[in-house]
């Protein structure tokens, strides 16, 4: 089993169809296996063989999808690092995941720690400086040496490092198997009924499991064409999903609440027919109104980096609005209640996932991956519900929890409070440090443009729709929230700054 098989069937059966978009430049199917054949010889040529852990820190380009699959290709690991990053936290990174190789570009690499830094450094390949690599695109009569058929490996080998928990603490590597992510891809191929006529934007970064495991991966495996672009700029996705009539659209919360109050937004849309959110919960307001709208429905999912995406999965044919779905394929889902039993439907408490999407471990961290691996379970630190018909439901993150007066708060039942009031755009409820009640409910609030409102009407607001101690005592007005390069609202940069 080899990840990288995904471009070789897209090769075989598509070979002159368009797997990748970029500006105006266009690669096939044909193209792409040419271009991570070559990459792959490249590197075995420089001595990279099975197992070993090779970082790809550049940003959205189709040098990326080459430097990724050809990694891949020898059976060694992929080391997926954001092109936002800066010397010490690539550094840290690398440190974490004991790289020895890194393939960067050359806007990027100064940023990259020199080997009297890190010993453990041992190659730093820039794309443009190499002459074997700046040919992979750019000279479609470049031959590669010989085929280069992908290392046959054991499914539970790890092909693919991303890293996790960097909004909330100390970053870990999470190791995913070629199982793991040839599962996700099939399951996203299925339920949303992906075809080879589908075409995809992808302005996430694909770096995050978000951006290369649902999107990338499961369009490729699709035989799909990806229209890539660098990062989001709204207008420059309008115009492709205009321009090239994109069929499924990607997008997470922010981006979707943007577009959602951008005046003649809907005759761009006339060719999308799924929408898709994730890295973030979205309120159930902005779906309904997204629906009325448009005439779409936004479907959500939920998984994490460790369950190479996919967990559960809003269904096209039966649609539950405030739910995140039913298990997808033979993935498990349970609620652990806080004694311990698995909990009641209706009944909340910590969400456990097993099946074959689960990663192999944090790299280098037993006592983390313990922690959170138990009897062939994850523990995945958020609480949820399941309802009696299996549909889960969100209920927040347990890191999040907001306990005030001895009562719990959830943060994600006041922000979706907020959002029915029609001049918020964006918010975000953390706990505050208070004498009497240990915490307080806090919210960040962006309004929407052209409305007003005051700190007491939105505290009035939340009181007549939720109990008394739930609702904020205090709100700041922002312009802009803190967010990741994927578009989630960073609650750890928001607590950081908080006076006092």
């Amino acid at each position: 089993m080899n990840l990288s098989s995904i471009i070789d069937g897209g090769a075989l059966y598509f070979p002159e169809k368009t797997a990748l978009a970029f500006g105006s430049d266009r690669f096939t199917y044909k193209d792409l296996k040419s271009a991570t054949d070559r990459v792959a010889f490249y590197l075995s040529e420089r001595g990279v063989r099975h197992g070993d852990r090779i970082a790809v820190y550049m940003p959205n380009r189709p040098e990326w999808l080459a430097a990724y699959y050809g990694i891949i290709r020898l059976g060694a690991v992929a080391v997926c690092i954001g092109a936002a990053y800066k010397k010490k936290e690539i550094e840290q990174l690398l440190n974490e995941s004991a790289t020895g190789r890194v393939i960067t570009c050359d806007e990027l690499a100064a940023q990259v720690p020199k080997h009297s830094i890190l010993p453990s450094l041992e190659d730093t390949i820039v794309w443009e400086n190499e002459s074997g690599l700046e040919s992979v695109f750019r000279s479609r009569s470049a031959t590669t040496p010989k085929a280069f058929p992908p290392v046959d490996c054991d499914p539970d080998d790890a092909c693919v490092i991303l890293f996790t928990g960097g909004t909330t603490g100390a970053p870990k590597g999470a190791m995913l198997t070629h199982r793991n992510i040839l599962f996700t891809a099939q399951n996203v191929c299925y339920h949303e009924r992906a075809a080879p006529e589908d075409k995809v934007l992808g302005f996430l970064p694909l770096h995050h499991v978000f951006g290369g495991n649902h999107i990338m991966n499961s369009l490729l495996y699709s035989c799909g064409t990806l229209v890539l672009q660098k990062s989001f700029d709204m207008d420059r996705m309008l115009a492709a999903v205009q321009t090239e009539k994109i069929t499924r659209l990607y997008s997470v919360p922010t981006v979707f609440i943007r577009l959602l109050n951008t005046a003649g937004i809907g005759k761009y849309l006339s060719s999308v027919r799924y929408c898709f959110s994730a890295a973030a919960s979205m309120a159930s307001e902005i779906v309904r109104r997204w629906r009325e709208q448009f005439n779409l429905v936004i479907h959500e999912a939920y998984g994490m980096t460790e369950t190479a995406s996919l967990v559960t999965f809003n269904h096209l044919y039966r649609h539950k609005i405030g739910s995140v779905g039913t298990p997808a394929g033979i993935v498990e889902v349970k609620i652990a209640a806080a004694d311990g039993r698995e909990a009641a439907p209706g009944e909340s408490g910590e969400i456990l996932i097993r099946g074959p999407n689960v990663m192999k471990g944090y790299f280098g961290k037993p006592k983390e991956t313990a922690r959170v691996l138990q009897n062939g379970w994850l523990r995945s630190g958020d609480i949820g519900l399941l309802d009696d018909e299996g549909y889960l439901f969100i209920v927040d993150r347990i890191k999040d929890l907001i306990i005030s007066g001895g009562l719990n708060v959830y943060p994600s039942e006041v922000e979706e409070t907020l959002y029915t009031h029609p001049a918020v755009e964006e918010c975000a409820v953390v706990g505050i440090p208070h004498a009497e009640y240990g915490e307080a409910v806090a919210a960040f609030v962006k309004r929407r443009e052209g409305q007003a409102c005051t700190e007491a009407e939105l505290i009035a607001h939340c009181k007549d729709q939720v109990a008394s101690y739930k609702a904020p005592k205090q709100i700041q007005f922002v312009t802009e929230l803190p967010k990741s390069p994927a578009g989630k609202i960073l609650k750890r940069e928001i607590r950081k700054n908080l006076p006092g």
